[in-house]
């Protein structure tokens, strides 16, 4: 799959905005740190009432801005970096926009879950961006009654440096109700830093 990267008025990323956050919000946490990659977190009121968690990464690779993007956008590498995942599929739907599929296996009590997300590839002076959200489509789904993965908006933000290339990743989610943050948010945390040095690892790899 290729892309055609050139800039975009900055009108675009307006659909990609997520709803006002409420000022006042709380500090990012550092919950993790190590090997190059630092995660944050942290829940946040939008304007609507709604709690959300917040995450973000910085990640230092040590491998070219070429080498992140074509992990990030190619279908053959997703299985590798995405943690629990058991199907990863990727079909282009504009010159630079793709929909991206990943089926989970969550170890217990959380159920398998499917994930589409809306892919924009965005370039300017400082480096690439890749902004993502939910999406409604359901080519590659099989199973009626799996748990879809809604809500979630983000970015990847790719920037070359002299001696390594800076990853940064952001997402705002809305959680599912009906189990406490006590069960949900250790996976969460382990899945998200499993997926991100599994990232980093066959970036540096190819």
């Amino acid at each position: 799959m290729k892309f055609i990267l050139f800039s975009i008025p900055i009108y675009i990323l307006s659909t990609f905005s997520a709803a006002p956050i409420l000022p006042h919000s709380p500090e990012f946490e550092l919950i993790k740190e190590g090997n190059g990659i630092h995660f944050f977190e942290r829940w946040i009121t939008m304007e609507d009432g709604t709690k959300s968690r917040e995450v973000k990464f910085l990640i230092e690779i040590q491998a070219p801005s070429k080498n992140v993007l074509e992990v990030l956008t190619k279908e053959k590498f997703g299985a590798k970096w995405n943690e629990n995942s058991l199907d990863y599929k990727i079909k282009a739907s504009g010159k630079q926009s793709w929909i991206s599929y990943i089926k989970y296996s969550f170890p217990f009590p959380l159920s398998d879950r499917e994930c589409y997300l809306y892919n924009q590839l965005v370039e300017n002076k400082d480096g690439k961006t890749i902004f993502f959200k939910s999406s409604e489509s359901r080519i590659f789904s099989n199973e009626e009654n799996i748990v879809q993965m809604e809500g979630l908006k983000g970015r990847w933000v790719i920037t070359e440096g002299n001696e390594h290339t800076l990853l940064r990743y952001h997402i705002i989610s809305v959680p599912e109700e009906g189990l406490p943050r006590w069960i949900v948010d250790p996976i969460i945390r382990k899945n998200l830093w499993a997926t991100m040095e599994n990232l980093k690892r066959t970036i540096e790899e190819i």
